[in-house]
């Protein structure tokens, strides 16, 4: 069997063993010990876990240089129904020259690539190279963007970082940001048969939702368009048998662009929320960020308010020179 042959079966193998263990938001910890098994079999000089539970492999040359971590987080998104997949989710099968399973491309497929690369780099130099190279299985990804990350950064301070996130192979220099926006209405409650007594907060949320649609996202020459759309909406009480809902939960994906901080993003809602309000005295309404918290496998607890910027590299940067070079 050729060397290039032998590496591809490497890599199969490493992707397939991480497939096959589930690993949602918050319940990472099994697929870790499978990398920290992993990170031993192929040579890596150290590993480390942190507070939220992500995974950090090290490779260390033998000068001293610059540290470069490449990026991958190990959670995925829930599995509803597992009996509608043309093929078991953790099953790790290849039918027709593709790999299927949850998490494949998103992104459990890159760290294995990561790991192997980073294994044969280290093998093919004999460690003689300058610097570190750092491994990331970052948890919580899925659900909390970015605070898991900013604590591997905070810890290893690494001058360059990769993210293995899927591009078609393509060096991608930047990527639109994400808030949750979370949009309340408040009414009266009365029992459904004297509707005439109370304020549905319902019919309050679907005026203000029609204008929330009228609303025009910017759009950028390099990320595209930004995005304000409905995802959900729930009202209280619930079930409401025979009672109107006196509140109202609608929940906004906001994707964003590098010239948006929170107060441009939130400011138009608001202005609309203030204009109703002058138009009718009983609409009552309010505009926030969501907070989320969220409990790692390891206890630890992420929490924080769901708007994660957008960002961007020109390409005279010096970063996207030494990347293309």
């Amino acid at each position: 069997m050729n060397w290039n042959k032998q590496k591809e079966e490497k890599l199969i193998s490493i992707c397939q063993e991480l497939i096959k263990i589930p690993s949602f938001s918050g319940e990472e910890g099994n697929l870790v010990k499978k990398i920290e098994e992993i990170l031993k079999q192929y040579n890596f000089n150290d590993f480390f876990v942190d507070k939220y539970g992500s995974i950090i492999g090290k490779i260390k040359g033998t000068g001293i240089g610059k540290k470069i971590l490449f990026d991958a987080h190990i959670d995925t998104v829930p599995i509803s129904n597992p009996s509608v997949w043309k093929y078991n989710p953790f099953g790790g099968e290849i039918h027709d020259g593709k790999l299927y399973g949850r998490g494949t491309t998103d992104m459990k497929a890159s760290l294995g690539a990561m790991i192997l690369a980073a294994s044969l780099y280290k093998e093919s130099t004999n460690s003689k190279f300058n610097g570190e190279i750092l491994i990331a299985g970052v948890v919580h990804e899925e659900c909390f963007e970015g605070i898991a990350a900013r604590e591997i950064s905070s810890n290893f301070a690494p001058d360059f970082v990769v993210i293995g996130e899927a591009s078609e192979l393509n060096l991608k220099i930047g990527q639109r940001g994400r808030a949750e926006i979370v949009v309340e209405t408040y009414g009266i409650p009365a029992h459904s048969a004297n509707p005439e007594k109370g304020i549905n907060s319902v019919y309050t949320m679907a005026s203000l939702i029609q204008r929330i649609k009228n609303l025009k996202c910017n759009t950028h020459a390099i990320l595209g368009k930004g995005i304000l759309e409905l995802t959900d909406i729930k009202s209280s009480p619930y079930p409401g048998a025979s009672v109107v809902p006196d509140y109202c939960r609608a929940t906004y994906d906001r994707r964003l662009l590098v010239s948006e901080n929170k107060e441009d993003v939130i400011e138009p809602i608001q202005q609309i929320i203030n204009e109703m309000s002058k138009e009718d005295t009983n609409f009552k309404a309010r505009v926030s960020y969501a907070k989320g918290t969220e409990k790692c496998y390891t206890s630890s607890i992420i929490e924080g308010e769901r708007f994660f910027p957008a960002w961007l590299y020109e390409r005279e940067d010096e970063f996207v020179k030494i990347a293309l070079n």
